[in-house]
């Protein structure tokens, strides 16, 4: 699956400019680019946002854990409890 030059755009501006992170790192995640930007990335990263934001999370230091996982592992008890402290 090729991915358009938008694409790229758009997930590289919510994943530099929102969230933070370097264009370098950024740069060696290639899986990222087979992941919907709409259904998965942007929904867990404003969810991570979120935690940092309200002191829940310290930080994020790898993307896989965050945007690689199954769906399944991230409706799990980790998630679960930080859903319930927000």
């Amino acid at each position: 699956m090729a991915a358009s030059e938008g694409r790229i755009k758009a997930l590289m501006d919510f994943l530099v400019n929102v969230m933070g992170f370097k264009v370098s790192f950024v740069a060696k995640q290639p899986y990222l680019l087979g992941l919907s930007l709409e259904k998965r990335i942007v929904p867990r990263g404003l969810f991570v946002k979120n935690l940092i934001s309200k002191g829940l999370l310290a930080k994020v230091s790898g993307l896989t854990t965050l945007f690689a996982s199954s769906e399944k592992d991230s409706n799990n008890e980790a998630f679960s409890s930080y859903h319930n402290a927000m």
